[in-house]
């Protein structure tokens, strides 16, 4: 009950995305309660008892994994009940099948460190997508940990919770970080001493380090997510648990009240914080008001209020309440900007909502401070959908104030950026200023863009089509061969792009060639 109460956990089923997590974790529990079970199969009959613990934690193990990477650890997690607790769960044997059953339960473990290990991948290589390196990132979760753990067992505010914590920043290798790793270096080694005596202690410990052994340690991922203490927490709840119910003197009687009493507690949080997510509105607002720094939760807030029910509007009145929400949208963004001093993508999206609703002066304005943050702003996916929003504006001539010239700037300021040398950023951007630069009727720099495009992701197809369909807008026939002919030295790419789409433009070639031809 503690542990399906959690606030800290809420965000696994509220999130539609890390219910992926909650999937794997059924498979895997129901992989663990087999093993467990095969205990007592395996007191008797200890070669068949290994076979079908083995056989239910590996097809646990394998559901899970097909749900999400991590469910890789549960076997760890079989491990350390086999460490711990075997002789509490009715598999006090010992002998080959033992041993050949604790062999093969750290075979998972080995490879999950070897994985995650410098002996695998540069600890120390700079990362252009996430923008710090494995060490880095190992670093930073040292700290991490331990705000999971208040964040998990201290009652906090609903609105501790949530999905914003893209601002979370790297930790430079310091007193902070050095002093929070020395302390789980110190949980473990007390763990590991004390593993007869407080076989509970230990295996909280255990547990929840291995829990975050995937997601919290080395591999590139975001630094901090609510969702990844889904399993980890679990052995702590059940440290509390056993100890709330086994406590001795003056504390047995009143041990369990007092459990109990903490779990009301944590589901009243949990009821405000799931009425405060079933308000969107409000919920975006007070994300917005707890993470200023967010440009997520900013974006969201307006995403939030720009899409709410026009529903029972009288039509008149909706182009003025659309303005309205505008107004607020730019006022929410304009509060984030202030604590978020690189976040290029709340100032453009800003940007684009000054062209309806401010003067001509404060758009400039607006585009001359995007234009300063793009040398050293965030480069996200919000940025590349908003330049493809802000071309089309343009185009419509919905910005007045500004024209493709503008856009081509804008785009150049990223060009030191080393998030630009990333696919999902690159190509796309470098495809928006091959139109901007269309628009202008400057060719070279439409080739130029499209080349450094195709040169961070040949596979696009996007860039392929263009290539090839503007070259034989231009009559240029040999071009556009030559961009299909070099995809086709590609084997590799040439098999991502769709067959049928590849074929038309053949044939679009082979045509104009055919027409060319005097």
């Amino acid at each position: 009950m503690l542990w399906a109460v959690m606030p800290l956990l809420a965000s696994t089923s509220l999130i539609a995305i890390q219910r992926m997590t909650g999937l794997a974790s059924f498979f895997g529990l129901l992989g663990l309660i087999g093993f467990v079970r095969g205990y007592a199969l395996a007191e008797q009959r200890p070669l068949l008892g290994y076979v079908w613990q083995m056989a239910a934690l590996g097809a646990g193990t394998l559901l899970s994994i097909f749900s999400k990477e991590s469910g890789a650890l549960f076997p760890v997690f079989a491990l350390i009940i086999d460490f711990l607790l075997r002789p509490a769960v009715g598999g006090g044997y010992s002998g080959k099948v033992a041993l050949l059953r604790r062999v093969t339960l750290l075979l998972p473990l080995v490879f999950v460190i070897f994985y995650i290990s410098p002996l695998r991948m540069d600890w120390f290589r700079f990362d252009e997508y996430r923008g710090l390196t494995p060490f880095d990132r190992f670093m930073t979760e040292q700290v991490v940990l331990w705000e999971y753990l208040l964040r998990a067992f201290l009652p906090q505010s609903p609105t501790a919770f949530g999905p914003f914590h893209d601002y979370y920043p790297a930790k430079p290798v310091g007193l902070q970080t050095i002093t929070a790793a020395l302390g789980w270096l110190l949980l473990l080694g007390l763990a590991f001493a004390w593993r007869h005596r407080y076989k509970w202690f230990a295996l909280a410990v255990f547990w929840f380090l291995a829990g975050h052994l995937i997601e919290s340690t080395s591999i590139l991922l975001e630094l901090y997510f609510e969702h990844r203490n889904y399993i980890a927490v679990y052995g702590i709840c059940l440290f509390l648990s056993v100890g709330a119910f086994t406590a001795k003197g003056r504390l047995a009687g009143v041990a369990p009240y007092l459990l109990g009493g903490y779990i009301v507690l944590l589901s009243t949080v949990l009821f405000a914080m799931t009425v405060l997510w079933g308000q969107p509105g409000k919920a975006a607002e007070s994300w917005n008001a707890r993470h200023p720094g967010s440009a997520r939760a900013a974006l969201h807030a307006v995403f939030v209020e720009m899409n709410s029910d026009f529903k029972g509007l009288e039509e008149s009145n909706n182009e003025y309440i659309s303005r309205e929400r505008q107004a607020f949208a730019m006022k929410v963004l304009d509060r984030t900007k202030t604590a978020c001093p690189d976040c290029l993508d709340v100032r453009v999206q800003a940007l684009m909502y000054s062209c309806s609703l401010t003067p001509p002066e404060d758009t400039r304005a607006r585009m001359a401070e995007a234009l300063d943050v793009a040398r050293l702003g965030r480069i996200n996916v919000a940025v590349v959908d908003q330049l493809f929003n802000l071309q089309e504006l343009i185009k419509s001539n919905a910005c007045a104030p500004l024209s493709y010239s503008d856009l081509l700037a804008l785009i150049d300021g990223m060009r030191d950026s080393s998030k630009m040398n990333v696919q999902v950023y690159g190509a796309k951007i470098y495809f928006v200023r091959a139109i901007a630069a269309q628009e202008l009727g400057d060719v070279q720099e439409v080739w130029a863009s499209l080349a450094a495009a195709e040169n961070i992701a040949p596979e696009a197809l996007p860039v392929l089509q263009y290539q090839v369909y503007y070259a034989l807008e231009l009559g240029d026939v040999e071009r556009a061969a030559q961009a299909l002919a070099r995809r086709e030295l590609l084997p590799d790419v040439i098999r991502q792009l769709p067959e049928e789409q590849i074929s038309a433009m053949r044939e679009a070639v082979a045509t104009a060639m055919k027409e060319s031809q005097p």
